[in-house]
Parts: structure tokens; C-alpha cells; sequence
């Protein structure tokens, strides 16, 4: 089953609550570049539409297809790379703070989606959601937001066996979040953003 992928990007202007300086714009970037650069590589993907107004996020990367994000929140940008795809195609909506996401790791999940009408991957923690599929795009059923794991078991997804320290789970909002994801192995673009922040991942 081949997916169109759907990943919704605030960019530099996201993760207001990273407190890592100067380096949180940059930062935000990063993470996007490399969960879309995952979700590119991953055999898995028909097509990656991206959605956002900031062009640092997709510069120089192949294979995308960007949207202008509507500006009217996270369910709106969702929406509007919903809409330019076929409804009756596998979809998948990838959060793009996952900097430690792998092409495989994204692949077993979606291998595992294919079983489910809709599913989701929840967070480390298990409250929010970092990637919601349908075998259809039309039976989609985002419920973004705080504890969105609930609601989107609520609203008929089903809940995939991921490893809580698997990068699919691995998002960044905060200082704590990004050690744990460095502990796990971050992609290229969150590297080298680290390593001119002096950090060490």
C-alpha cells in the first residue's frame, strides 16, 4: 500500500516552548526537515505534501509537494493538505517535530496501519498523537490538540504497537523532550543545528 503523506510545519515561528535560546527557530526547522526527509525516504510513500508558509522548511529537499498553509491553525493546515489529495487514498497526517524518525521506523508503522480503517501512533507519553492514518483519506478523523490520543480513539482510531522510544514517538516541544530524542539518535538537519548551538546529540 503506497501512502500520501501529509505534514503539516509551522516552521521557524513553532515549539515556542523549546527553551534553547538563540537556536529554537532553527531548532523548529530542523525537526521538520528531518521527519519530511524520513518520510521522502521511506518506500512506503506515494507522495509527501507539506504544508507551511515558511520556505526554510522545504528548501533544497526533493520529492515535495508544498502547500500554503492557511494560517488557521493546525486542523486547517491538516485540512488543506487533505484536500489536494484523492479521498479514496491511503493518508497519513506525520506531526514534524519527530527530529529522530527513521525511514523504517515509518515504514513498520505504516505496514501496521494497513491492517486498521484508521489508526494513530501516540506520543512517548501516550496522551498526544504524532501520526494519524486512514485507508481512506476521506475517513480521516483529526482530533489534534491537548490529549488527542483519547479523542482520536474516541473517534474510531485504532491504537498502533509502537515502541515508546521509537522516533515515530519521540516529538519535541521542550528542552526535556529534544535530550530524550539526541539519546535516541536525531537526523542530519537537527545535528547540525546542535552542533552549532555547541550542543552535543
Amino acid at each position: 500500500m503506497q501512502w500520501s503523506i501529509v505534514i503539516p510545519v509551522k516552521g521557524s515561528i513553532g515549539k515556542s516552548r523549546l527553551a534553547a535560546g538563540d537556536a529554537r527557530a532553527a531548532l523548529a526547522v530542523a525537526f521538520a526537515r528531518d521527519a519530511i526527509t524520513a518520510a521522502c525516504r521511506s518506500a512506503s510513500a506515494d507522495q509527501v505534501i507539506v504544508v507551511t508558509c515558511d520556505p526554510a522548511v522545504t528548501e533544497g529537499l526533493e520529492a515535495v509537494r508544498v502547500v500554503d498553509d492557511p494560517s488557521g491553525g493546525l486542523l486547517a493546515a491538516i485540512d488543506a493538505g487533505l484536500a489536494t489529495i484523492d479521498p479514496a487514498a491511503p493518508a497519513a497526517v506525520l506531526l514534524g517535530d519527530l527530529p529522530a524518525l527513521t525511514p523504517a521506523e515509518l515504514d513498520a508503522a505504516l505496514a501496521l496501519a494497513e491492517r486498521e480503517h484508521r489508526a494513530f501512533v501516540p506520543d512517548a507519553i501516550a496522551v498526544g498523537t504524532t501520526m494519524l492514518t486512514a485507508t481512506r483519506a476521506d475517513a480521516l478523523r483529526p482530533r489534534f490538540g491537548p490529549g488527542s490520543a483519547e479523542r482520536h480513539r474516541q473517534a474510531g482510531h485504532v491504537e498502533l504497537p509502537i515502541a515508546p522510544g521509537t522516533g515515530l514517538r519521540l516529538d519535541v516541544d521542550e528542552l526535556a523532550d529534544l535530550h530524550t530524542a539526541m539519546d535516541a539518535g536525531v537526523g542530519p538537519h537537527t545535528r547540525a543545528v546542535l552542533a552549532q548551538a555547541s550542543l552535543s546529540a
